[in-house]
Protein backbone atom coordinates (compact mmCIF):
# COMPACT_ATOMS: atom_id res chain seq x y z
CA UNK A 1 0.00 0.00 0.00
CA UNK A 2 1.23 3.84 -0.59
CA UNK A 3 2.97 5.51 2.16
CA UNK A 4 0.42 6.80 5.07
CA UNK A 5 3.12 9.41 6.57
CA UNK A 6 6.41 10.73 6.10
CA UNK A 7 9.49 9.44 8.05
CA UNK A 8 11.36 12.70 9.43
CA UNK A 9 15.35 11.65 9.45
CA UNK A 10 16.35 15.29 10.24
CA UNK A 11 19.49 15.16 11.54
CA UNK A 12 20.03 11.96 11.11
CA UNK A 13 22.92 9.85 9.28
CA UNK A 14 23.05 6.65 7.11
CA UNK A 15 25.46 4.95 6.10
CA UNK A 16 24.88 2.29 3.17
CA UNK A 17 27.60 0.00 2.48
CA UNK A 18 27.78 -1.83 -1.24
CA UNK A 19 30.32 -3.12 -3.08
CA UNK A 20 30.39 -1.07 -5.92
CA UNK A 21 28.32 1.05 -7.58
CA UNK A 22 26.85 -0.80 -11.03
CA UNK A 23 23.33 -0.98 -12.21
CA UNK A 24 22.20 -4.56 -10.38
CA UNK A 25 19.44 -5.06 -8.10
CA UNK A 26 21.61 -4.26 -5.06
CA UNK A 27 22.93 -0.68 -6.25
CA UNK A 28 20.01 0.42 -7.89
CA UNK A 29 18.18 0.25 -4.36
CA UNK A 30 21.06 1.79 -2.74
CA UNK A 31 20.20 4.96 -5.35
CA UNK A 32 17.09 4.61 -4.96
CA UNK A 33 17.30 4.94 -0.77
CA UNK A 34 19.85 7.59 -0.85
CA UNK A 35 17.62 9.69 -2.98
CA UNK A 36 14.87 8.68 -0.30
CA UNK A 37 16.85 9.19 2.79
CA UNK A 38 17.54 12.99 1.67
CA UNK A 39 14.25 13.47 1.09
CA UNK A 40 13.25 12.53 4.19
CA UNK A 41 15.76 15.51 5.78
CA UNK A 42 18.92 12.97 6.68
CA UNK A 43 22.22 12.64 5.68
CA UNK A 44 22.66 9.54 2.81
CA UNK A 45 26.20 8.35 3.08
CA UNK A 46 27.39 5.54 0.49
CA UNK A 47 30.57 3.44 0.85
CA UNK A 48 31.41 1.79 -2.17
CA UNK A 49 33.99 1.76 -4.73
CA UNK A 50 31.89 3.33 -6.91
CA UNK A 51 30.46 2.75 -10.86
CA UNK A 52 28.56 3.80 -13.12
CA UNK A 53 25.70 4.87 -10.53
CA UNK A 54 28.07 7.39 -8.75
CA UNK A 55 26.84 10.22 -10.72
CA UNK A 56 22.97 9.95 -10.20
CA UNK A 57 23.99 9.20 -6.12
CA UNK A 58 25.60 12.41 -5.75
CA UNK A 59 23.06 14.49 -7.67
CA UNK A 60 20.19 12.71 -5.48
CA UNK A 61 22.25 14.52 -2.72
CA UNK A 62 24.12 11.20 -1.55
CA UNK A 63 27.81 11.21 -0.59
CA UNK A 64 29.95 8.55 -1.83
CA UNK A 65 33.42 7.40 -0.19
CA UNK A 66 35.49 5.56 -1.90
CA UNK A 67 36.85 2.70 0.15
CA UNK A 68 37.61 -0.91 -1.09
CA UNK A 69 34.53 -2.79 0.16
CA UNK A 70 34.41 -4.98 -2.84
CA UNK A 71 37.38 -6.97 -1.80
CA UNK A 72 37.05 -10.20 -0.35
CA UNK A 73 40.14 -10.86 1.03
CA UNK A 74 40.09 -11.26 4.26
CA UNK A 75 43.03 -8.76 5.16
CA UNK A 76 41.34 -6.38 3.47
CA UNK A 77 38.11 -7.09 4.98
CA UNK A 78 39.62 -6.93 8.40
CA UNK A 79 41.55 -3.06 7.58
CA UNK A 80 37.78 -1.67 6.60
CA UNK A 81 36.42 -2.27 10.13
CA UNK A 82 38.79 0.10 10.93
CA UNK A 83 38.42 2.70 8.04
CA UNK A 84 34.60 2.23 8.34
CA UNK A 85 34.31 2.84 12.22
CA UNK A 86 36.40 5.41 12.11
CA UNK A 87 34.23 7.28 9.25
CA UNK A 88 31.05 6.60 11.34
CA UNK A 89 32.86 8.84 14.08
CA UNK A 90 33.84 11.32 11.68
CA UNK A 91 30.50 11.63 10.14
CA UNK A 92 28.19 10.88 13.33
CA UNK A 93 26.54 8.06 11.34
CA UNK A 94 23.36 6.73 13.17
CA UNK A 95 23.09 3.72 11.64
CA UNK A 96 24.72 1.13 8.60
CA UNK A 97 23.38 -1.09 6.22
CA UNK A 98 25.16 -3.52 4.30
CA UNK A 99 23.83 -4.88 0.91
CA UNK A 100 26.44 -7.74 0.71
CA UNK A 101 28.42 -10.05 1.99
CA UNK A 102 31.66 -9.32 2.65
CA UNK A 103 31.46 -5.96 2.62
CA UNK A 104 28.98 -6.80 5.94
CA UNK A 105 31.64 -8.11 8.07
CA UNK A 106 33.62 -4.85 7.89
CA UNK A 107 30.34 -3.13 8.67
CA UNK A 108 29.10 -5.14 11.56
CA UNK A 109 31.96 -5.49 13.18
CA UNK A 110 32.59 -1.64 12.94
CA UNK A 111 29.26 -1.48 14.14
CA UNK A 112 29.89 -3.17 17.10
CA UNK A 113 33.04 -1.03 17.56
CA UNK A 114 31.35 2.28 17.67
CA UNK A 115 28.01 0.99 19.15
CA UNK A 116 25.60 2.17 16.67
CA UNK A 117 22.71 -0.22 14.58
CA UNK A 118 23.68 -2.46 11.96
CA UNK A 119 21.27 -4.40 9.63
CA UNK A 120 21.59 -5.95 6.26
CA UNK A 121 19.51 -6.42 3.13
CA UNK A 122 19.50 -10.36 1.98
CA UNK A 123 19.64 -9.30 -1.64
CA UNK A 124 20.88 -12.69 -3.14
CA UNK A 125 20.39 -16.58 -2.86
CA UNK A 126 20.22 -18.11 0.21
CA UNK A 127 22.91 -20.99 0.29
CA UNK A 128 22.08 -23.90 2.67
CA UNK A 129 25.50 -26.18 2.12
CA UNK A 130 28.73 -25.80 2.31
CA UNK A 131 28.99 -24.77 5.63
CA UNK A 132 31.45 -22.97 5.51
CA UNK A 133 29.74 -20.72 2.90
CA UNK A 134 26.49 -20.89 5.24
CA UNK A 135 28.88 -18.97 7.83
CA UNK A 136 29.62 -16.77 5.72
CA UNK A 137 26.46 -15.85 4.13
CA UNK A 138 25.34 -15.35 8.16
CA UNK A 139 26.81 -12.25 8.20
CA UNK A 140 23.61 -10.74 6.70
CA UNK A 141 21.32 -11.90 9.44
CA UNK A 142 23.95 -10.86 12.54
CA UNK A 143 22.43 -7.34 12.66
CA UNK A 144 19.40 -5.89 14.62
CA UNK A 145 17.49 -6.64 11.75
CA UNK A 146 17.49 -8.17 8.82
CA UNK A 147 15.45 -7.20 5.35
CA UNK A 148 14.42 -9.88 3.05
CA UNK A 149 13.32 -8.80 -1.13
CA UNK A 150 10.66 -11.47 -0.98
CA UNK A 151 8.70 -13.90 1.16
CA UNK A 152 10.85 -16.65 -0.61
CA UNK A 153 13.91 -15.65 0.61
CA UNK A 154 12.82 -15.09 4.32
CA UNK A 155 11.48 -18.46 4.60
CA UNK A 156 15.02 -19.79 3.28
CA UNK A 157 16.54 -17.19 5.43
CA UNK A 158 14.63 -18.86 8.47
CA UNK A 159 15.28 -22.45 7.07
CA UNK A 160 19.11 -21.77 6.80
CA UNK A 161 20.07 -19.06 9.10
CA UNK A 162 16.98 -19.67 12.09
CA UNK A 163 16.88 -16.45 12.97
CA UNK A 164 13.81 -14.83 14.93
CA UNK A 165 11.10 -14.19 13.16
CA UNK A 166 11.34 -10.32 14.47
CA UNK A 167 14.17 -9.83 13.24
CA UNK A 168 13.03 -10.09 9.92
CA UNK A 169 11.66 -7.64 7.61
CA UNK A 170 10.16 -7.98 4.01
CA UNK A 171 10.44 -5.37 1.50
CA UNK A 172 10.33 -5.99 -1.95
CA UNK A 173 11.95 -4.36 -4.55
CA UNK A 174 9.82 -1.42 -5.78
CA UNK A 175 10.51 0.63 -9.62
CA UNK A 176 9.52 4.06 -10.99
CA UNK A 177 6.10 3.27 -12.19
CA UNK A 178 5.85 6.76 -13.63
CA UNK A 179 9.17 6.13 -15.79
CA UNK A 180 7.73 2.90 -16.70
CA UNK A 181 4.12 4.49 -17.61
CA UNK A 182 4.32 2.95 -21.82
CA UNK A 183 1.82 6.08 -22.52
CA UNK A 184 4.57 8.36 -21.77
CA UNK A 185 6.14 6.74 -25.60
CA UNK A 186 4.81 7.89 -28.98
CA UNK A 187 4.32 5.40 -31.61
CA UNK A 188 7.28 7.18 -33.36
CA UNK A 189 9.15 6.51 -29.94
CA UNK A 190 8.54 2.89 -30.19
CA UNK A 191 9.41 2.80 -34.02
CA UNK A 192 12.74 4.48 -33.55
CA UNK A 193 13.71 1.95 -30.83
CA UNK A 194 12.70 -1.06 -32.83
CA UNK A 195 14.92 0.79 -35.54
CA UNK A 196 17.82 0.81 -33.25
CA UNK A 197 17.03 -3.32 -32.97
CA UNK A 198 16.92 -3.86 -36.74
CA UNK A 199 13.40 -5.06 -35.63
CA UNK A 200 10.51 -4.03 -38.30
CA UNK A 201 7.70 -1.71 -36.82
CA UNK A 202 4.91 -3.92 -37.30
CA UNK A 203 6.82 -7.41 -35.66
CA UNK A 204 6.02 -9.07 -32.34
CA UNK A 205 8.55 -8.10 -29.92
CA UNK A 206 9.49 -10.53 -27.11
CA UNK A 207 12.00 -8.73 -24.64
CA UNK A 208 14.23 -10.99 -22.40
CA UNK A 209 15.70 -7.97 -20.25
CA UNK A 210 18.51 -10.09 -18.23
CA UNK A 211 22.27 -10.16 -18.49
CA UNK A 212 23.51 -13.09 -20.57
CA UNK A 213 24.29 -15.78 -18.45
CA UNK A 214 23.53 -19.68 -18.66
CA UNK A 215 21.20 -19.11 -15.52
CA UNK A 216 18.96 -16.19 -16.86
CA UNK A 217 17.77 -18.99 -19.65
CA UNK A 218 18.15 -17.01 -22.88
CA UNK A 219 18.94 -20.40 -24.19
CA UNK A 220 15.72 -21.72 -23.04
CA UNK A 221 13.80 -19.34 -24.83
CA UNK A 222 15.34 -19.92 -28.08
CA UNK A 223 14.74 -23.26 -28.00
CA UNK A 224 11.15 -22.74 -27.02
CA UNK A 225 10.39 -20.08 -29.98
CA UNK A 226 11.65 -22.78 -32.22
CA UNK A 227 8.58 -25.47 -30.27
CA UNK A 228 6.31 -22.68 -31.30
CA UNK A 229 3.33 -23.85 -33.36
CA UNK A 230 3.11 -20.57 -34.72
CA UNK A 231 6.61 -21.05 -36.36
CA UNK A 232 4.49 -22.63 -39.20
CA UNK A 233 3.38 -19.04 -40.15
CA UNK A 234 4.65 -16.80 -42.77
CA UNK A 235 8.25 -15.62 -41.96
CA UNK A 236 6.97 -11.88 -41.71
CA UNK A 237 4.56 -12.72 -38.90
CA UNK A 238 7.19 -14.74 -36.32
CA UNK A 239 8.29 -13.12 -33.25
CA UNK A 240 11.86 -11.58 -32.67
CA UNK A 241 13.33 -11.80 -29.68
CA UNK A 242 15.42 -8.92 -27.98
CA UNK A 243 18.13 -9.63 -25.16
CA UNK A 244 18.50 -7.04 -23.76
CA UNK A 245 21.76 -6.91 -21.02
CA UNK A 246 25.56 -7.44 -20.89
CA UNK A 247 27.42 -10.30 -21.75
CA UNK A 248 30.31 -9.24 -19.13
CA UNK A 249 32.73 -11.23 -21.07
CA UNK A 250 30.93 -14.68 -21.12
CA UNK A 251 31.57 -15.17 -25.39
CA UNK A 252 31.26 -18.73 -25.37
CA UNK A 253 27.57 -18.32 -24.12
CA UNK A 254 26.90 -15.60 -26.62
CA UNK A 255 28.50 -18.00 -29.41
CA UNK A 256 25.88 -20.41 -27.93
CA UNK A 257 23.24 -18.55 -28.31
CA UNK A 258 24.17 -17.50 -31.91
CA UNK A 259 24.53 -21.32 -32.90
CA UNK A 260 21.10 -22.30 -31.27
CA UNK A 261 19.22 -19.48 -33.29
CA UNK A 262 21.28 -20.67 -36.35
CA UNK A 263 20.19 -24.15 -36.19
CA UNK A 264 16.16 -22.93 -35.39
CA UNK A 265 16.62 -20.66 -38.49
CA UNK A 266 16.02 -17.36 -36.68
CA UNK A 267 19.31 -15.86 -36.43
CA UNK A 268 17.42 -13.05 -38.13
CA UNK A 269 15.16 -12.90 -35.51
CA UNK A 270 17.32 -12.86 -32.38
CA UNK A 271 18.66 -9.80 -31.30
CA UNK A 272 21.49 -8.91 -28.80
CA UNK A 273 21.31 -5.90 -27.81
CA UNK A 274 23.42 -5.30 -24.82
CA UNK A 275 23.09 -2.75 -22.26
CA UNK A 276 20.02 -0.57 -22.35
CA UNK A 277 20.09 3.04 -20.72
CA UNK A 278 17.05 3.41 -21.18
CA UNK A 279 15.08 0.69 -20.09
CA UNK A 280 11.42 2.31 -20.11
CA UNK A 281 11.56 3.10 -23.62
CA UNK A 282 13.08 -0.75 -24.38
CA UNK A 283 9.75 -2.29 -22.53
CA UNK A 284 7.70 0.07 -24.09
CA UNK A 285 9.10 -1.04 -27.83
CA UNK A 286 7.94 -4.67 -26.45
CA UNK A 287 4.85 -6.95 -26.75
CA UNK A 288 5.95 -9.56 -24.34
CA UNK A 289 8.53 -9.77 -21.82
CA UNK A 290 9.89 -13.27 -20.67
CA UNK A 291 11.91 -14.60 -17.85
CA UNK A 292 12.99 -17.72 -17.97
CA UNK A 293 15.83 -18.47 -15.38
CA UNK A 294 16.59 -21.75 -14.58
CA UNK A 295 16.96 -20.97 -10.53
CA UNK A 296 14.91 -19.63 -8.05
CA UNK A 297 15.26 -15.59 -8.27
CA UNK A 298 15.40 -14.36 -4.42
CA UNK A 299 13.42 -11.60 -6.23
CA UNK A 300 13.61 -10.47 -9.93
CA UNK A 301 13.20 -6.81 -10.62
CA UNK A 302 12.44 -7.09 -14.44
CA UNK A 303 9.08 -9.42 -13.78
CA UNK A 304 8.00 -6.23 -12.09
CA UNK A 305 9.32 -3.65 -14.32
CA UNK A 306 7.78 -5.25 -17.26
CA UNK A 307 4.40 -5.38 -15.31
CA UNK A 308 4.62 -1.58 -14.51
CA UNK A 309 5.21 -1.53 -18.33
CA UNK A 310 1.58 -2.76 -19.07
CA UNK A 311 3.63 -5.84 -20.59
CA UNK A 312 2.10 -9.27 -20.53
CA UNK A 313 5.00 -11.49 -18.75
CA UNK A 314 5.85 -14.91 -18.82
CA UNK A 315 8.32 -16.22 -16.57
CA UNK A 316 9.74 -19.55 -14.66
CA UNK A 317 7.67 -21.04 -11.71
CA UNK A 318 10.06 -20.79 -8.69
CA UNK A 319 11.21 -18.00 -5.98
CA UNK A 320 10.27 -14.54 -6.07
CA UNK A 321 8.31 -14.85 -9.24
CA UNK A 322 5.69 -16.88 -7.85
CA UNK A 323 4.91 -13.30 -6.23
CA UNK A 324 5.12 -10.86 -8.45
CA UNK A 325 2.97 -12.69 -11.34
CA UNK A 326 -0.36 -13.38 -11.33
CA UNK A 327 -0.82 -16.59 -13.18
CA UNK A 328 -4.52 -16.06 -13.95
CA UNK A 329 -6.44 -15.31 -17.22
CA UNK A 330 -6.99 -12.28 -17.86
CA UNK A 331 -10.51 -11.81 -17.07
CA UNK A 332 -9.76 -12.90 -13.39
CA UNK A 333 -7.09 -10.22 -12.95
CA UNK A 334 -3.84 -12.16 -14.20
CA UNK A 335 -1.25 -10.51 -15.49
CA UNK A 336 0.96 -13.67 -17.45
CA UNK A 337 2.01 -17.39 -17.17
CA UNK A 338 4.72 -18.85 -14.71
CA UNK A 339 6.16 -22.10 -16.45
CA UNK A 340 8.53 -24.58 -15.80
CA UNK A 341 12.16 -23.85 -14.77
CA UNK A 342 13.94 -24.91 -17.87
CA UNK A 343 11.09 -26.75 -19.70
CA UNK A 344 11.02 -25.21 -23.16
CA UNK A 345 8.40 -26.90 -24.11
CA UNK A 346 5.91 -25.17 -21.19
CA UNK A 347 7.59 -21.96 -22.39
CA UNK A 348 6.56 -22.67 -26.26
CA UNK A 349 2.91 -23.46 -24.67
CA UNK A 350 2.79 -20.00 -23.20
CA UNK A 351 4.16 -17.98 -25.59
CA UNK A 352 1.33 -20.23 -27.87
CA UNK A 353 -1.40 -18.98 -26.07
CA UNK A 354 0.30 -14.93 -25.91
CA UNK A 355 0.11 -15.28 -29.49
CA UNK A 356 -3.27 -16.68 -30.03
CA UNK A 357 -5.06 -14.56 -28.21
CA UNK A 358 -5.68 -10.68 -29.41
CA UNK A 359 -4.59 -7.59 -28.59
CA UNK A 360 -7.02 -6.65 -26.02
CA UNK A 361 -6.65 -9.52 -24.70
CA UNK A 362 -2.95 -8.81 -24.44
CA UNK A 363 -3.52 -5.72 -23.36
CA UNK A 364 -6.06 -7.01 -20.17
CA UNK A 365 -2.99 -8.54 -19.21
CA UNK A 366 -0.66 -5.86 -19.23
CA UNK A 367 -3.22 -3.30 -17.64
CA UNK A 368 -3.61 -6.26 -14.94
CA UNK A 369 0.21 -5.88 -14.42
CA UNK A 370 0.57 -2.59 -13.85
CA UNK A 371 -2.17 -2.12 -11.30
CA UNK A 372 -0.51 -5.44 -9.26
CA UNK A 373 2.48 -3.16 -9.11
CA UNK A 374 1.08 0.38 -8.47
CA UNK A 375 -0.59 -1.77 -5.51
CA UNK A 376 2.27 -3.86 -4.34
CA UNK A 377 5.71 -2.75 -5.72
CA UNK A 378 6.58 0.68 -6.36
CA UNK A 379 9.76 2.59 -5.59
CA UNK A 380 8.00 4.55 -3.49
CA UNK A 381 6.40 2.20 -0.90
CA UNK A 382 9.97 0.48 -1.22
CA UNK A 383 11.78 3.46 0.11
CA UNK A 384 8.88 4.38 2.67
CA UNK A 385 9.10 0.69 4.50
CA UNK A 386 12.87 1.06 4.48
CA UNK A 387 12.68 4.26 6.22
CA UNK A 388 10.43 3.32 8.62
CA UNK A 389 13.06 0.36 9.66
CA UNK A 390 15.76 2.87 9.95
CA UNK A 391 13.59 4.93 12.73
CA UNK A 392 12.90 1.97 14.80
CA UNK A 393 16.25 1.53 14.68
CA UNK A 394 17.67 4.51 15.55
CA UNK A 395 14.63 6.21 17.50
Amino acid sequence: MPPTEAVDLTGRTILQVVPELKTGGAEVTTWEMAEAIVKAGGRALIASEGGALSAAIEKAGGEIFNLPVASKNPFTIWANIRRLAQLMRDEKVDLIHGRSRAPCWSALLAARRVRRPYLATYHSKVHETPRLKVFYNSVMTRGRLTIANSHFTAARIFQVHGICETALRVIPRGCDTDALDRTRFSKADIKNKRAQWGVPASAFVIICPARLTSWKGQHILLHALHKLKSDTLPSDTLPYVVCVGDAQGRDAYVDNLKAIAKRANMQDRLVLAGHESDMPAAYAAADLAVMPSTIAEPFGRTTIEAQAASLPVIASNAGGFRETVIAKAASAGGSGFLVTPEHSEDLAVAIDVILAMSAAERAKLGENGRANVLENYTRTAMCHRTLQVYKELIG
